[in-house]
């Protein structure tokens, strides 16, 4: 903590032609520090000396990405407490991500494809999904200004889960369903899409930007203010990418 607080800006000030200047616009400031806890192993703190500890390097060895890491060290609240790193609840998490998750990316887009001629189609977004979604992005900014991570993490995979109810209700990808509720709930779920694709950046950036292509969106749509902006209808969508690994593709080869 000190380390980072004091000596880092000490350094930085150092590299400057005149030290006494503050950080102009455009350059990197630190506006708020976050401390955090110790990361646990087995209920103790990790050390070298005692050999207790797992580093990245061999997480990724083991198959597991560097997104997949993220997501759940950001779910051990470690600015609030101390927190023991669990590989079984990693492969857990990453089952989730790689399961309910995957699907609420997969489906919009496979029945754009297969139904829709690869675009958005038109539809009206309901008032409840408008109302959900200025919820969680009010929520969203309040727990990444206090680096609340679980908080805001539960509640966006609770938002997620509007995609997969609307496929449940309307089923977009069977055409012996209403074509009217078809259309409303797949215009709904690309909007609810991409403001996951966007909360869910700073967490999964590589996996994020993946879904960014499949959407066909700029690179700079990564932005506060687009969160609760729709995508246009008549909007083309690209294929399908690899999103988060199941387990079998995580597995090391041998």
């Amino acid at each position: 903590m000190f380390f980072y607080v004091l000596m880092q800006g000490a350094m930085w000030l150092g590299t400057q032609d005149d030290p006494q200047h503050l950080p102009r616009a455009g350059e990197l400031q630190m506006t708020d520090v976050f401390g955090c806890f110790h990361l646990l192993v087995g209920g103790e703190k990790m050390s070298k000396s005692r050999g207790n500890f797992i580093t990245g390097d061999q997480l990724l060895q083991d198959g597991y990405s560097a997104d997949q890491i993220r997501y759940y060290l950001a779910l051990l609240g470690l600015s609030e407490k101390p927190s023991s790193f669990d590989v079984d609840k990693l492969a857990e998490r990453n089952n989730f991500l790689a399961g309910p998750m995957n699907a609420t990316f997969e489906r919009p887009i496979s029945a754009a494809h297969s139904k829709f001629g690869g675009r958005i189609p038109e539809g009206v977004l309901a008032d409840k999904i408008v109302a959900d979604t200025a919820r969680i992005v009010a929520r969203y900014v309040k727990c990444m200004e206090r680096a609340d991570y679980p908080t805001m993490l539960y509640e966006v995979e609770n938002y997620a889960r509007i995609i997969n109810s609307l496929f449940n209700q309307h089923k977009p990808h069977d055409d012996r369903r209403p074509e009217e509720g078809r259309r409303d709930a797949l215009h709904a779920s690309f909007y609810v899409l991409k403001n996951l694709m966007i909360m869910l950046y700073p967490f999964v950036p590589e996996t994020m930007d993946r879904v960014r292509e499949s959407l066909r969106l700029p690179a700079d749509v990564f932005r506060i203010d687009e969160l609760g902006q729709p995508m246009p209808a008549g909007h083309e969508v690209g294929p399908k990418l690899a999103y988060f690994p199941c387990e079998a593709e995580r597995k090391p080869k041998t």
